[in-house]
């Protein structure tokens, strides 16, 4: 008895600790930390994270103050700040990004306070599922993404400032004029919100029906407290539409339904599918479980543990404080807000032909649609489960869910930063300086959160770590993407003289070195002359092949290119792709003695060539120090590995005949040589 009175009195004290009004920001703040914050420290920077960071590296914190100024104004004060407080740290820009995020759901949570002040329960479950929307994966791209992030907390404050205003009579322009300056600040930040402005019309009528019952009257009343609202939204797309027409997206809704019979059916069917992707698909997610082919034993148990350990938090927690929620009628508010929310917040991508979607980058146009879908699954779960337990347990385990997907998301964006490094690595390794004005051309990389403008960033960090501004020294561009796949136009292209946000590049096709990388197979430098024959290139890049000039490699430069700091913060692996690059960059200083030392080492690792080619560049330096039967022996292996690679054994062949003194061991080698690869057929 003793014991079951204990008990009693440890529930009865949590139960007053959950009614405790801090209580709850500190629920919210476990499942944020739970569900992104475990691998923050494992995290870089990417997709556009890298020009901004390389733009405040460059230009200081203020230089941030001018991306996307025109378009949006206090978009760089976001950064600026971060840029102080963070300065070039990913974990710093994670953190913050994320205080924005726990931001968002706090400032969520007080606004739904604001509109249902009785339904804790109802708030509780909305602000929860919205911290865990899954189908918004862009929560580590930290430093793009905190000007997007940051607008939710003056975007929702302004919607509970106008629910004031209409309750509180004596305030009513004090709380007006708080609402619509919050409302300011979250527009001249980012569009992504303009839509979601239209659903404070669908409120402020929901908040006028509980005064009147009359449909014209509660109509008049809402447009009468909403004309301000109006106004300034008007007056910040109009803005928006006469900057677009020269800078960034442009508005082409006009163009898209100049037939209306087909514009206006074609844009509806967008709107329709949009909404059911981001409003109800998406909570599918959470439902993707790890797969045994990407996550091993220790990754995805710890994603179970995660998963369960919110799941099992949340219920206890909610079970706690569940109170017995108020009106039905509020229910039916709930799913109306909802659908007005998810239905008008993406206008401002329909109308730039922006197709909202589950898949990165374009999963990012999801967000201002979390609040919509948030309101309607904490509606449907509450009318499909009828009892209070069903409900809390359903919630629940949908939430631990969605905290499991995300530390899935977050362990493929720690492998992306891992890729992003090796590459860099490789690459300075290879090519340890480069002429100004050179273009890098370069198959699509498999890390899928960075493009080729993402990492044109990185490139000028590590080769001229001192430049100040002026032209752009050095430009990646990714050969399919920028020159096309069936028809590879590389001669002629506009792309080589591009502007770089703020900096003008001007190079040539004739000023390109083109490189191959499809991992694990090392980074490769590919020659016009010496690589015609490379098995099973793609044929987007064996069209470049002609433009790579090896000779803008500057071989012994007099200060090599060094990764920046937050790269070179990850030691480079002394493994076989290591030695290789050392090896394939010695090979082209002539450097015959060096390959073969390398060659001695790489050869002995514990390791081993991930590609039949990589062995050429040491079937020439063996044999070019006249190791002949090691030569041959190596290249008798690469031609077992892939048969397609006797051309280029061949031609590798023919160059060492053409480079080595003539002796009478040679002949023999080399007669013997062409017998077995039976180079004739070629």
């Amino acid at each position: 008895m003793k014991l079951l009175s204990r008990v009693r009195d440890w529930l009865a004290a949590l139960s007053r600790l959950t009614a405790w009004r801090g209580f709850f920001p500190l629920v919210l703040l476990g499942v944020a930390l739970t569900a992104y914050g475990v691998y923050l420290p494992f995290m870089g920077f990417y997709w556009d994270d890298w020009p901004w960071i390389w733009f405040g590296h460059v230009l200081g914190p203020q230089g941030m103050l001018r991306i996307d100024v025109e378009h949006r104004p206090l978009s760089g004060v976001v950064l600026f700040l971060g840029s102080l407080l963070a300065g070039e740290s990913p974990l710093g820009w994670q953190v913050y990004n994320l205080a924005f995020r726990l931001g968002g759901a706090l400032a969520l949570y007080w606004m739904l306070a604001q509109i249902w002040p009785q339904e804790r329960n109802r708030n509780r479950w909305v602000t929860l599922l919205f911290l865990v929307y899954p189908a918004f994966s862009h929560q580590f791209v930290a430093v793009n993404t905190s000007r997007h992030l940051f607008p939710l907390i003056p975007f929702f404050l302004s919607f509970g400032f106008t629910v004031r205003a209409v309750r509180e009579k004596a305030r009513y322009r004090r709380y007006t004029a708080a609402a619509l300056g919050l409302s300011l600040a979250a527009m001249l930040t980012t569009e992504y919100y303009y839509g979601l402005e239209l659903a404070r019309l669908a409120l402020l009528w929901l908040l006028a029906r509980r005064e009147s019952r009359d449909l014209k009257q509660s109509l008049w009343q809402a447009v009468r407290q909403g004309w301000p609202y109006v106004v300034l939204l008007a007056g910040i797309f109009l803005w928006r539409y006469l900057v677009s027409l020269q800078v960034n997206y442009a508005i082409v809704i006009f163009d898209e339904v100049e037939n209306p019979s087909l514009g206006l059916g074609a844009l509806l069917v967008q709107a329709v599918g949009d909404v059911f992707e981001a409003g109800l698909r998406a909570w599918l997610l959470a439902f993707h479980l790890p797969d045994p082919n990407l996550y091993g034993p220790r990754a995805r148990m710890f994603i179970w543990v995660a998963a369960g350990a919110v799941a099992a938090g949340v219920a206890f927690y909610l079970s706690l404080a569940y109170r017995p929620n108020g009106q039905a009628e509020s229910r039916g508010e709930m799913v109306f807000f909802g659908l007005a929310s998810l239905f008008v917040s993406p206008l401002p991508f329909w109308v730039t032909a922006l197709n909202p979607s589950l898949q990165f980058p374009d999963d990012r146009l999801n967000l201002p649609m979390m609040l919509g879908a948030s309101l309607l699954l904490a509606w449907l779960i509450e009318q499909v489960f009828r009892r209070p337990a069903v409900q809390v347990v359903v919630l629940s385990a949908w939430i631990g869910l969605a905290v499991g997907y995300h530390n899935q998301t977050a362990i493929s964006y720690r492998r992306d930063w891992q890729y992003q490094v090796a590459f860099f690595q490789q690459l300075v390794t290879r090519i340890p300086g480069l002429q100004p004005g050179t273009a890098i051309l370069v198959n699509e990389l498999p890390n899928v959160r960075s493009t080729d403008n993402s990492l044109t960033a990185p490139l000028n960090w590590a080769y001229v770590p001192d430049f100040s501004g002026g032209e752009l020294p050095l430009n990646i561009f990714y050969i399919e993407l920028r020159f096309g796949r069936e028809e590879t136009s590389v001669e002629g292209s506009p792309v080589f003289n591009a502007v770089y946000r703020f900096f003008p590049f001007h190079g040539a096709p004739h000023r390109s070195v083109v490189i191959y990388h499809h991992p694990p197979a090392c980074l490769r430098v590919l020659d016009s002359a010496r690589d015609i024959y490379f098995p099973l290139l793609p044929s987007y890049v064996d069209e470049a092949l002609p433009y790579s000039d090896t000779g803008l490699i500057i071989t012994d430069p007099e200060k090599p290119a060094v990764l920046p700091p937050v790269m070179a913060r990850l030691a480079q692996p002394k493994n076989w792709c290591y030695y290789f690059e050392r090896a394939d960059l010695a090979r082209q200083r002539g450097d015959w003695d060096e390959v073969v030392r390398l060659g001695e080492i790489a050869f002995a690792l514990d390791d081993s060539p991930n590609e039949a080619s990589e062995r050429v560049p040491f079937i020439e330096g063996y044999a070019h120090v006249g190791e002949w039967e090691r030569a041959i022996a190596l290249s008798e292996e690469a031609l077992r590995i892939n048969r397609f690679i006797g051309p280029m054994l061949c031609e590798t062949w023919e160059r060492i005949a053409a480079e080595t003194p003539a002796a009478p061991q040679r002949e023999n080698y080399l007669e013997q040589l062409n017998a077995r690869l039976d180079c004739g057929q070629y």
